[in-house]
């Protein structure tokens, strides 16, 4: 995990709102992360379960990983940062 810190050091969470889609004992809760890297680059992730913290950390995954995906970081454990 270390090797990625190089790719979400600056990454940071913008705002994070929840949202009850039903209500009852079947109530499903979408939360939505909005991210921002040290280039001022904004994207939006979305995670949805019953259980808020489960929703969360989807959504906060998500948003890793598509920092990686965007800036290239490579699967490979050999591989070097560029």
């Amino acid at each position: 995990m270390r090797r990625y810190a190089v790719y979400i050091d600056e990454m940071r969470l913008v705002d994070f709102k929840v949202r009850i889609l039903n209500s009852g004992t079947e109530a499903v809760t979408r939360v939505t992360i909005e991210s921002m890297d040290g280039e001022g680059r904004s994207w939006r992730t979305i995670g949805v379960n019953a259980n808020i913290v489960v929703a969360s950390l989807e959504a906060l995954l998500d948003a890793v990983n598509y920092k990686l995906l965007r800036d290239g970081a490579s699967a490979d454990p050999e591989s070097k940062p560029a």
